[in-house]
């Protein structure tokens, strides 16, 4: 019998999973890789930071997921693919494969120098220990003035003001806010930072920390007692390198528009930790790898059974929604953008509904 094994268990890999509860398969199996337990959301983080959800409202159980749908769990840690001879090496054993998958997210690149004295939350299921201390911390700091960082940001902000503690969540981004949306975006979410009263500083780079204070590139120095790195997806975890499988700069595993390995065929990938050769200025983000789970589950059952590959084709503009706490979020999509009530109604729903459609398979 043949095996297809999944290292991760992002937002494509879940599709997977869920298609095999609605397509059992008698000729190969399933084996799902994660070095935890569970798969936290990301689009769920600002509002656990907030306090409106709880811990289990952001997390899908990753063996029972998979003992639901007929799969194998492995709580293990990938540090070596051998292409060659299909084999992965964990940190517990080596896993046989006959097609193998990777949708393991990315990391953030943290200077080396300032590393000791960082906080970060990738891998993701390291998050929720880093907010708690991080949120009650007397100077917390957040450098990143992306998506990810912005939302944190806004929802500490909120969390303090409703539990009493000083409102001086600082914001540190290296250019504008949301670099990556345009100059109406960053001008409108500048303008609601400075209403909701949140401490940002734009142009300005962190470059040294000591145990009270951060000091940035143009001199000036800040007061800390924990700093958050939320700077985007900077690099790969490593492994893919260091294996010897095609990358890109980045250690990305570099992949054709099928999600194919160029140097592998029988190995793929989705989400954050792909770089795709025909798009390589592609946004890593949640909603390509949402996109790419029906192309990634019809190819590697495809490549199983010897069959053409299908094509991915990313969409041009796509809906983000960012929490700015207090109840409201920021919309865009393409060079339109909300603020308000509304948008985080919509983005409640949408995150819940993603959440129920994987949970309810083994609840």
């Amino acid at each position: 019998m043949k095996t297809l094994t999944l290292v991760g268990g992002g937002h494509a890999h879940l599709h997977c999973l869920e298609q095999l509860k609605k397509e059992p398969q008698r000729d190969w199996r399933v084996v799902l890789i994660s070095p935890s337990r569970h798969q936290y959301y990301s689009g769920m983080f600002s509002g656990y930071a907030e306090g409106i959800y709880r811990l289990d409202d952001i997390r899908i159980d990753l063996q029972k997921l998979c003992e639901q749908v007929g799969a194998f769990f492995i709580k293990d840690r990938i540090a070596d693919v051998d292409g060659h001879n299909k084999r992965l090496a964990g940190t517990k054993g080596v896993y046989p494969f006959d097609v193998a998958s990777f949708d393991v997210g990315s990391q953030n690149d943290i200077p080396a120098e300032l590393a000791e004295r960082v906080s970060e939350i990738k891998p993701n299921y390291r998050f929720p220990e880093a907010l708690l201390k991080f949120r009650e911390a007397a100077y917390p700091v957040i450098a990143g003035g992306g998506a990810s960082g912005v939302e944190m940001a806004f929802s500490v902000l909120a969390w303090r003001k409703k539990n009493g503690l000083l409102p001086n969540v600082s914001l540190f981004s290296s250019s504008s806010l949301l670099p990556g949306h345009g100059a109406m975006a960053a001008q409108k979410i500048e303008a609601i930072a400075r209403r909701k009263a949140l401490p940002f500083f734009t142009d300005e780079r962190i470059e040294s920390v000591d145990e009270h204070s951060v000091s940035t590139q143009s001199g000036r120095t800040y007061p800390q007692s924990d700093l958050l790195w939320l700077t985007g997806p900077k690099k790969s975890s490593g492994f893919f390198k260091r294996s010897g499988l095609t990358t890109d700069a980045g250690g990305f595993l570099l992949v054709n528009d099928s999600l194919q390995s160029l140097s592998h065929p029988d190995l793929f990938g989705a989400g954050d930790c792909i770089a795709i050769d025909r798009y390589p200025a592609l946004a890593k983000n949640g909603v390509y790898a949402v996109r790419q789970g029906p192309v990634l589950w019809n190819n590697l059952r495809n490549q199983l059974g010897g069959k053409q590959l299908a094509v991915f084709t990313p969409q041009k503009n796509f809906l983000s929604l960012l929490s700015t706490g207090g109840g409201e979020a920021f919309l865009m999509y393409g060079k339109r953008a909300v603020h308000g009530k509304l948008p985080w109604l919509l983005k409640q729903r949408i995150d819940q509904k993603f959440m129920q459609r994987f949970k309810r398979l083994y609840e």
